[in-house]
């Protein structure tokens, strides 16, 4: 009995290099010019990249899946980051890593990157931002994980524009640190040492309390999985529509990042399987 043409994990994996999901993205190389720690709990990556679409960088919130070699491994892990920033008048872009005490792959990568050294990576895709309308300010909730998201969207934030901002994290400098566009507001949600990331529940109290009239606004999140699945909910149940409810989970608590690649995978080899494409593929429905 012959297999279907998505049958095995291998056979999953060859979808990637499709032009569905290859779409205005670009395989090169990242060479890493520098590696600073602005904060006790962020590395912060910048690297030169020889683009062939510059305007396609430029774009803000965009990410870029990082292909990290791990020894004794014949394929590569790979990990999605966003964009901080990209400068089209020298090609170099900056990539914040949220620090972490393990061995992960993408920690072993960056304590051992120094000027010089290169990796491959895929990208760029863009990824949600918030929608503004008439008549509507934007609400953006994020932890630490979205902060170079976060900064990427202010600087391009639209004229005119009312906003406010609510971050979770244990580092007050990492916002301190973010443009402040005229007309939005910021607000620290400190996190204490004690705490654990992706259990306060800090964002989903404050968008019961803080967003009396969900109407009005137009929302975004990113954020721990479960953490934005009930703030998905908390504004779905006060009748915010679709298109003003962009709500992404990074990452979850008790689950590697391999571990979601394969969930996400999974659900796009049922999509190509059943004629449908990236643009079909919703976060909200992930089974995770």
């Amino acid at each position: 009995m012959s297999s279907s043409p998505l049958n095995t994990k291998e056979d999953q994996r060859k979808i990637l290099q499709d032009d569905d999901h290859m779409r205005d993205m670009e395989r090169l190389e990242l060479e890493v010019i520098g590696v600073t720690y602005p904060f006790a709990t962020v590395g912060r990556v910048s690297g030169r990249i020889e683009t062939a679409q510059p305007a396609l960088w430029s774009v803000p919130n965009v990410a870029v899946r990082l292909e990290i070699a791990v020894p004794g491994e014949a394929r590569p892990a790979s990990r999605i980051y966003t964009i901080r920033s990209f400068d089209p008048a020298t090609s170099t872009v900056e990539i914040d890593f949220v620090l972490h005490p393990d061995d992960s792959p993408a920690m072993q990568w960056l304590r051992s990157a120094q000027p010089g050294s290169r990796i491959p990576m895929t990208g760029p895709r863009p990824h949600f931002r918030p929608a503004p309308q008439a008549q509507k300010q934007v609400a953006i909730f994020a932890d630490e994980t979205a902060i170079p998201a976060v900064y990427a969207i202010l600087k391009d934030w639209p004229e005119g524009t009312k906003g406010s901002i609510w971050i979770e994290t244990p580092e007050p400098g990492a916002v301190a640190e973010l443009p402040r566009p005229a007309g939005v507001t910021c607000q620290l949600l400190l996190r204490g040492e004690n705490e654990a990331p992706g259990t306060t529940g800090r964002l989903v109290a404050v968008a019961q309390s803080e967003i009396a009239t969900p109407q009005n606004w137009t929302v975004w999140a990113a954020g721990e999985r479960q953490e934005m699945r009930a703030l998905r909910s908390h504004f779905q149940r006060e009748g915010l529509s679709r298109a003003d409810l962009q709500v992404i989970g990074y990452w979850r608590r008790g689950t590697s990042s391999s571990e979601l690649d394969e969930v996400r995978l999974n659900a796009y080899a049922d999509l190509r399987a059943r004629g449908l494409t990236m643009d079909d593929l919703s976060d909200a429905e992930l089974p995770i």
